[in-house]
């Protein structure tokens, strides 16, 4: 464990003495605030969530989750999981505002009774604090009435090629806006596929074919969130872009 070092500056005592009494702060004065770091910085609350499922509960609970600019400039996040009960739903927020606020929800469906413990990591890019990882605390109490796991609408396929490359790439979600200044675009990706991944997973423009990263790849069965601000996407439409590989 870490240990903070506490640094106390210690005035001399002539130097003190020869300080005007008048430089003592007024009544009702207010001390200077600190200032606000010229960089993002990313704030995460809760800092944990935990859920319980009982008798006549579930199998879906949920908590909010609000991710936090404390600093300057803009914060551009983005939310994954690693177990695949945890259900990352797209977060909302306005433009000009500093705080992001995400659906976090537990599907506890088919989960045998029992403790099971997840973790969603929250990235800013070249945000402090980055990234922060939120525990998820998920307890099954005996005779929670959870009906069985149903099998997931099969998703398409393709015949694996020869050898490691793109198999076809795939774009949706179109996204239509009218700002002058910039876009702010929310959103969620979920693989649902079982053995491919998705890949090189970005905001494209369909004018000039720039692009913003959401995620380098989003294994099978799991969910990555985006909150991308787009300064020069202007009065362009944007699709989500991605391709699908198999290691």
């Amino acid at each position: 464990m870490c240990k903070r070092r506490l640094f106390i500056t210690v005035a001399v005592l002539s130097l003190a003495l020869s300080i005007p009494s008048f430089s003592c702060m007024l009544p009702g004065a207010q001390p200077a605030s600190a200032p606000v770091p010229a960089v993002p910085v990313l704030v995460v609350k809760p800092d944990k969530l935990v859920f319980t499922v009982g008798p006549g509960q579930g199998p879906l609970l949920e908590q909010a989750v609000s991710v936090i600019n404390q600093g300057g400039g803009i914060m551009n996040e983005s939310m994954s999981d690693n177990s695949q009960w945890i259900v990352l739903q797209q977060a909302t927020n306005q433009i000009g505002t500093q705080t992001v606020v995400a659906i976090v929800v537990v599907d506890a469906t088919g989960m045998p009774p029992g403790s099971y413990t997840g973790i969603i990591t929250v990235s800013a890019d070249g945000a402090l604090n980055s990234p922060i990882y939120v525990p998820v605390y998920l307890t099954i109490l005996q005779g929670a009435n959870i009906p069985p796991e149903t099998e997931p609408a099969p998703v398409p396929s393709s015949t694996a090629p020869g050898q490691s490359a793109i198999v076809w790439s795939n774009q949706s979600d179109l996204y239509r806006y009218s700002s002058v200044n910039a876009l702010v675009v929310n959103g969620s990706v979920t693989n649902t596929d079982k053995s491919w991944y998705l890949k090189d997973v970005k905001i494209v423009a369909a004018g000039t074919g720039d692009s913003v990263t959401v995620a380098d790849q989003i294994p099978p069965g799991e969910t990555v969130m985006y909150n991308r601000y787009i300064p020069s996407f202007q009065k362009q439409e944007v699709t989500l872009s991605y391709v699908w590989y198999r290691p």
